[in-house]
């Protein structure tokens, strides 16, 4: 069969081991993001590694992202992030190490707009009926040992399960479990760690294993009416065109003399994040036209339109600049406002790049261009949006 998989002893014991290390840390007097995320994570990136050597391995340039991995994984140790930041990482994390197992495993595996879809099946998919694989090693070689082990995975698994529900269905029983657990100094929530780790540890690495053929799907173009995609990027930089005359006006003469009065702090506060959202949807806007659709590599007029709306969307982040250093000015630096800073400044490189694709094509695979970017600007992004940096510029600026 082309997914047979084969597991050996040293596969059990090497996530055996692992899952013994999240044991312990439990255990260890430390913040619970690096006792949770960090420590985790490593253990888990340590254990495939260490397991995928004696594999064949496909694209050896994968190793290339256990840079931006390492950065993230450090940065918390180190810096102490922000909670806006812990949060996006463990986002972020699971579609990197999807990204670095499927790279090294799977020879039609490319990095590409897809890379959500296949976090799934490598993270949330299988996680019990994974465990067939390994009562197929224990039956084949009637090992006592591995029986006894999978027997109280199982028989663990399923005691917790009805103790639990036992215990919050009769107070009384409750009371007497709680009284022995003391007695013994007993902590349910350490086998519990055990267990999931063990489970989750042995079913992702199952899953690796079981899409090393899997086959990316080929992008389907959309057709889409050229004289409807004319019309609506015509109605959008109209509204863009009326919006650069009246933003000219209020911050020049008032020559549309307009009765609206405003201060300077005012215009830095009102709409902010609506033009954030406004660059944001244009961005969108182009990528659908330019990736899912071929209507601008067979329309001149299309592409000039949406030339012009990239240089509307520049000019709406230099906007957004103008506003944000404003109200920098009077209030000073926050996470959030050095976020919004670098962000702009993702969205500025992203949308140059897309005006070099757009004008002259790309040199390089236009997907491992966007994910540099991004990538690059979310850990700056780590690094330098933490308390004590913004104390810094704040004494400075």
């Amino acid at each position: 069969m082309k997914n047979r998989i084969q597991i050996d002893n040293f596969t059990i014991l090497i996530i055996f081991v692992a899952a013994l290390l999240n044991f312990f840390i439990h255990y260890l007097n430390i913040d619970s993001y690096t006792k949770n995320i960090t420590i985790p994570f490593t253990i888990m990136l340590g254990t495939y590694i260490i397991l995928l050597r004696d594999h064949t391995i496909c694209n050896r340039k994968a190793y290339y992202l256990l840079i931006p991995i390492f950065l993230i994984l450090a940065s918390d140790i180190f810096l102490n992030i922000d909670g806006s930041n812990m949060f996006l990482n463990m986002i972020i994390l699971p579609i990197l190490f999807s990204m670095l197992f499927f790279l090294l495993t799977n020879k039609n595996y490319r990095i590409s707009s897809n890379v959500f879809a296949w976090v799934f099946p490598l993270f949330f998919e299988n996680h019990f009926s994974n465990l067939r694989y390994l009562k197929e090693k224990i039956f084949q070689e009637k090992n006592k040992s591995l029986n006894i082990f999978l027997g109280v995975l199982i028989g663990g698994f399923f005691g917790i399960v009805i103790l639990s529900l036992l215990m919050s269905a009769d107070d009384y029983f409750k009371a007497f479990i709680d009284n022995t657990v003391q007695m013994f100094h007993f902590d349910f929530s350490g086998i519990i760690i055990f267990f999931l780790s063990f489970v989750l540890l042995f079913s992702i690495f199952i899953n690796i294993l079981l899409n090393r053929n899997k086959k990316i799907k080929k992008t389907t173009y959309q057709e889409v009416s050229e004289t409807m995609v004319i019309t609506i990027l015509v109605i959008i930089n109209v509204v863009f065109i009326l919006f650069l005359i009246s933003e000219i006006s209020r911050l020049t003469t008032n020559f549309l003399q307009l009765p609206v009065k405003y201060t300077y702090s005012s215009y830095a506060r009102e709409g902010f994040f609506q033009l954030l959202i406004v660059t944001v949807i244009n961005f969108g806007i182009i990528m659908y036209l330019l990736y899912k659709t071929t209507i601008i590599k067979n329309s001149k007029n299309i592409k000039n339109l949406i030339l012009v709306l990239i240089a509307f969307s520049i000019v709406l982040i230099f906007n957004s600049y103008y506003r944000m250093f404003l109200y920098i000015d009077n209030y000073g630096f926050t996470i959030l406002r050095l976020q919004v800073i670098l962000f702009l400044a993702m969205e500025l490189v992203l949308f140059i790049v897309l005006i070099k694709k757009l004008v002259s094509n790309l040199k390089y695979d236009d997907a491992i261009i966007y994910f540099i970017v991004i990538i690059s600007f979310y850990i700056v992004n780590l690094y330098l949006c933490t308390n004590r940096f913004i104390q810094i510029i704040n004494n400075i600026y």
